[in-house]
């Protein structure tokens, strides 16, 4: 593992407590975004049951590369990325394996793969803090690496952020804060603010952004056009996965 990312500069992981919160979504951005700042950025699509970054960043038709014994990971918009959807022979196949078989696959596919220098690893992990991500976690920890929490608003939010900061903590990964997606919905015709999913409450851990709900975001995403949406579109959606972006280099680098 120190071998294969001897050239990353940084390792942060997404973590969600379920799934549904749109934990790739930010993923993909996140690594975007970095690049976006001039940063060498990579992701890692370790969400094997419910991969969806190559599908966001227009890559369902791509394929890795070999170089020695090495898998060399296509890129989009500057950021290399690496899936087991990008090396299935057939993509509408189930993945249908236990727990401690993925975990091995991913913890191979993570050292298996020429990351090159990389200022950032971003590391898309399976929801909760089962097998996978645990394993996944404690590989990542040993680097010292960081973590961010995907959460949508509602009434166990900040249950949820209690048990990611003591998952983070006991595997010597440091939580930065936590990601709100679908945190808002503002009117087109007004500008109010409404926010059908409920209050934010996150305690005392730093809220890095605040994600709205954006038919335009939607539609990059079913297009497979997320990396341009985040680069070029003005709207708040892309304001704010931008200055995510900004905050977790800014916090990142700031030690």
């Amino acid at each position: 593992m120190r071998a294969s990312l001897a050239g990353v500069k940084h390792v942060v992981v997404v973590l969600s407590g379920k799934g549904g919160v749109g934990k790739s979504l930010v993923s993909s951005s996140l690594a975007v975004g970095l690049s976006l700042l001039g940063k060498r950025a990579a992701v890692l699509d370790a969400d094997i049951h419910g991969s969806s970054i190559p599908w966001m960043l227009g890559l369902e038709e791509a394929r890795v590369a070999v170089r020695g014994d090495k898998l060399v990971p296509p890129e989009v918009h500057g950021v290399a990325v690496m899936s087991l959807e990008l090396l299935a022979e057939d993509r509408g196949a189930p993945l249908v394996w236990r727990g401690p078989l993925k975990a091995k696959a991913i913890i191979d596919m993570l050292t298996a793969t020429e990351w090159g220098e990389r200022d950032y690893l971003v590391v898309d992990l399976p929801p909760g803090t089962g097998d996978e991500p645990l394993t996944i976690a404690q590989a990542l920890g040993a680097k010292g690496g960081y973590a961010i929490l995907v959460v949508a608003p509602g009434l166990l939010v900040k249950h949820v952020v209690a048990k990611a900061e003591r998952f983070a903590r006991e595997l010597n990964l440091k939580l930065l804060g936590v990601v709100a997606n679908m945190a808002y919905f503002r009117c087109p015709a007004c500008g109010a603010v409404h926010r059908p999913l409920g209050k934010l409450e996150v305690g005392e851990s730093r809220v890095l952004a605040e994600i709205p709900l954006d038919p335009e975001l939607a539609d990059a995403v079913d297009r497979g056009e997320l990396a341009g949406y985040v680069a070029s579109s003005t709207s708040e959606a892309a304001r704010a996965l931008r200055g995510l972006a900004a905050a977790v280099a800014g916090a990142v680098e700031a030690g």
